[in-house]
């Protein structure tokens, strides 16, 4: 090419190919110029993008990008940021660089555009990288849409798409690489369809059902490197037009109306502002049911406006007994349960404000497809999922009733120094008190095993360890072991959860009944002595 014409083409920003014209190509350089050729770069054609309305004479190119599907359409990114100005600068031409509008208007102040990149299968499916995120237009530009599912904000200064797996890479600066795995659903968005209050997109394509290997969850240092791989399960796009917000921020959004208007708004009562404390936090969540339209999990999502993404891990809600809230990383953690099923689900999206649950768009219906054939032939998925559902249910029954022998003795210890502190005769209450304490251990050690043998590494098979063991199946199914193994454990379990209720509903009642009688000081779960 005989670039000599070029001034500065030694800092070129960028050039694109239009796959339409092989002979079409633009190039950009850093002094607010672009260059087309039309004969394969036998001949340029310069264009001043200073003579373009709103483009500031010391912008700089920063990207420019022939359409896809139009040889006369380009794309250009300008940059001004060296003299403090960072206003996206975005146009198009649609005649060759003859005349230009642009596509800048519904942009953020600020975000300084890096780079923009075209869908290959719909022209007006496009993405930007700017200073502080990543956007995306379903309309050709008219209306540009945040992707802020889990990207920090940070300058993403390049944006690429991996055609075979529809996956938008992004580069950032200082930060990484960010992928958002299968934008495809994107694809069906319309600008009509943005107009909607919620969209709610299944996955693109049937969801790979395996389990996942723990065995590749450590590292030996510097001697193996694991990145955070695609989330598990059925990952699900969806579109909030608008913020499921608090009662307080609804009211702030109101003042804030009424101070840009002139006007200036009232303090809020305390009755008010007591009920926005006493407020329940509005959420949204999925809700996944299986062909037969039995809830199988619910999944907590985004509230805020703006396109979201939600992975269901394919698994039933867990029936553990819920103790205290966990946490980990600073966000509630939800165990999961058995694992679902192959087989067809359908997903809807709710939100719940104060106590009115509310369905948001329509349900989509999916697949989880095996990724494999298995090689040995074992019990049905239907016939294996009915035997975990048995095991869900009896370690639900197991983690109450260990949760209520943990209850009763933290009890047991205050009602100790409650008797301590009782006045009169007290041999009543002691021989009352260690009847309930010796049954209490008793059970213990029937259920979960002697505490001493456990702490010199003797762990024999127990009540409590068949119930937990016996969901730890392989996709062959349960075995023939692990169904008599099972059958024990429930044995077991129903002898050890007549003795817990007789504990709970009649001998610490009694206990603590006669406690209050005997003018001892209160311990939880007691009724309040009367006067």
């Amino acid at each position: 090419w005989d670039l000599s014409a070029m001034s500065n083409y030694h800092t070129i920003a960028n050039f694109s190919e239009s796959p339409v014209d092989e002979n079409v190509l633009w190039i950009g350089t850093d002094d607010g110029l672009i260059q087309v050729t039309s004969n394969g770069g036998r001949n340029w054609t310069k264009i001043d993008l200073k003579d373009v309305s709103g483009v500031p004479a010391t912008a700089y190119v920063n990207d420019i990008r022939a359409d896809l599907f139009d040889r006369d359409t380009v794309y250009v990114a300008l940059d001004n940021h060296k003299y403090g100005d960072f206003k996206p600068y975005l146009i198009k031409s649609n005649d060759r660089g003859r005349t230009w509008q642009s596509l800048a208007g519904s942009l953020p102040p600020k975000h300084l555009v890096w780079r923009i990149v075209q869908d290959h299968v719909n022209r007006n499916l496009m993405f930007l990288g700017t200073e502080f995120g990543v956007f995306f237009t379903v309309d050709g530009g008219r209306k540009w849409i945040e992707l802020n599912g889990g990207i920090p904000t940070i300058s993403s200064r390049d944006v690429k798409i991996h055609r075979e797996e529809n996956d938008l890479a992004v580069g950032t600066f200082g930060r990484g690489i960010y992928i958002l795995d299968d934008y495809s659903p994107l694809r069906s968005i319309t600008a009509d369809a943005l107009k909607r209050d919620v969209l709610l997109f299944a996955p693109g394509r049937p969801v790979k059902w395996y389990q996942r290997d723990s065995q590749f969850t450590r590292t030996d240092g510097d001697d193996a490197y694991i990145a955070k791989n695609p989330d598990h399960g059925a990952t699900f796009t969806y579109y909030l037009k608008d913020s499921v917000m608090t009662l307080k921020a609804k009211r702030q959004m109101a003042e804030k109306k009424l101070e840009k208007d002139g006007k200036y708004p009232k303090y809020p009562s305390w009755e008010a502002v007591e009920q926005e404390i006493e407020e329940a936090r509005p959420a949204v969540y999925l809700e996944i049911r299986d062909y037969a339209g039995n809830i199988v999990n619910r999944v907590a999502a985004k509230a805020a406006k703006g396109l979201h993404r939600v992975t269901w891990n394919m698994s039933y809600a867990s029936t553990n007994a819920v103790t205290a809230i966990q946490r980990r990383g600073g966000r509630v953690f939800v165990p999961s349960g058995i694992p679902a099923a192959p087989g067809q689900y359908s997903a809807s999206l709710f939100k719940r404000e104060g106590s009115t649950v509310t369905q948001l768009g329509e349900m989509v219906s999916f697949e989880l497809k095996p990724i494999r054939t298995p090689h040995l032939k074992g019990s049905s998925y239907t016939e294996t999922l009915a035997y975990l559902k048995e095991v869900s249910e009896a370690r639900r029954r197991l983690t109450a009733g260990v949760a209520v022998l943990r209850d009763m003795g933290m009890k047991l210890a205050l009602l100790r120094a409650a008797i301590d502190r009782t006045p009169g005769d007290i041999s009543a209450l002691e021989k009352s008190f260690f009847a309930v304490r010796d049954e209490l251990n008793a059970i213990n050690n029937d259920l979960s095993g002697l505490s001493s043998r456990a702490r010199m590494g003797a762990r024999p098979t127990t009540t409590a360890t068949r119930i937990q063991r016996a969901g730890f199946i392989s996709s062959y199914g349960p075995t023939k072991q692990n169904r008599e193994q099972f059958a024990y454990g429930l044995q077991g379990l129903k002898q050890a959860i007549d003795r817990i209720n007789t504990l709970k509903t009649r001998s610490m009642p009694e206990l603590q009944k006669a406690l209050i009688e005997a003018g001892a000081p209160w311990t939880p779960g007691s009724t309040i002595p009367a006067n």
